[in-house]
């Protein structure tokens, strides 16, 4: 196993010849071996003065867990029965990690650029007759393993707001000569984030400096990615149309369905999560 010795901090332990004192090293495991640890700090002082040994002060490992790459999304399309009621939650969150001083000063760290969608749903009445509803959704809901598998959710057809699904001309970035890979977005008053997929059957037109391109000069590739067959020129305004779906998965791997009565069912909170493309 080979490692990395990231930093090591030492100072004289007292005057003369006495050895060095070691305050801090941080050594890891730059790749995958089969011995999946991390050493991320060792504490060592001389125990006393002259030649006695290091006493190693602290230790601190931890196990590194072995994550492969993220499945593929699953395009799976969120069936939306017409027992779904009022109201809709939409809440964006974030992560921040703020530290607090003495004198009263933070020093904060974003740790997502983008936000998170908490999404709850009602469904008030679904019907277990002919029509399958409670069946289809319940069915849709267990074929997904509950919160392992993706699927995207229009969710202008949920808020009846068309713009959390369609972007008509919307801003997409400016060309600078030399960029020729873009990524479709959307604004949300003065904030912008990447749409979470896009059928490149549903990308409706593609402008620059306002002129409709022909498709054949550039490429688009789902879930979001508009790539141009020569970069557009600098300051040229790039706009784009679409209808976009948000990937999301279920926030919990149970579901309360209840029927209240014969073939009548009803689905007080249906809880959602985005998932980042």
């Amino acid at each position: 196993m080979v490692a990395r010795l990231n930093l090591v901090v030492a100072e004289t332990a007292a005057k003369g010849s006495a050895p060095a004192r070691v305050n801090y090293t941080a050594v890891e495991v730059p790749a995958k071996t089969t011995s999946p640890l991390r050493l991320n700090a060792i504490y060592a002082e001389s125990a006393a003065k002259g030649d006695a040994p290091l006493r190693l002060a602290f230790v601190a490992i931890e196990s590194l867990i072995l994550i492969g790459s993220p499945p593929t999304v699953n395009t799976e399309k969120f069936p939306l029965p017409p027992g779904l009621g009022w109201s809709v939650h939409v809440a964006p969150k974030f992560k921040t990690r703020v530290a607090d001083h003495v004198s009263g000063r933070e020093i904060r760290t974003a740790w997502q650029q983008y936000a998170i969608y908490d999404l709850t749903l009602t469904f008030e009445v679904l019907r277990g007759d002919a029509t399958q509803e409670i069946q289809t959704l319940m069915g849709f809901f267990m074929a997904r393993r509950g919160q392992y598998d993706t699927f995207l959710l229009d969710l202008g057809a949920v808020t009846q707001n068309t713009a959390d699904s369609h972007v008509t001309m919307g801003a997409q970035g400016t060309g600078d000569g030399t960029t020729t890979v873009f990524t479709l977005i959307r604004t949300v008053g003065e904030a912008a984030e990447p749409v979470g997929y896009v059928f490149s059957a549903d990308l409706a037109g593609v402008y620059v400096a306002g002129v409709l391109q022909d498709p054949t000069s550039y490429s688009f590739a789902s879930p979001n990615t508009l790539t141009f067959n020569t970069a557009p020129t600098t300051g040229s305004q790039i706009t784009a149309s679409f209808r976009y779906y948000f990937v999301c998965r279920f926030a919990a791997d149970a579901q309360d369905f209840e029927e209240f009565m014969a073939n009548l069912w009803t689905l007080h909170e249906l809880k959602l999560v985005t998932v980042l493309p």
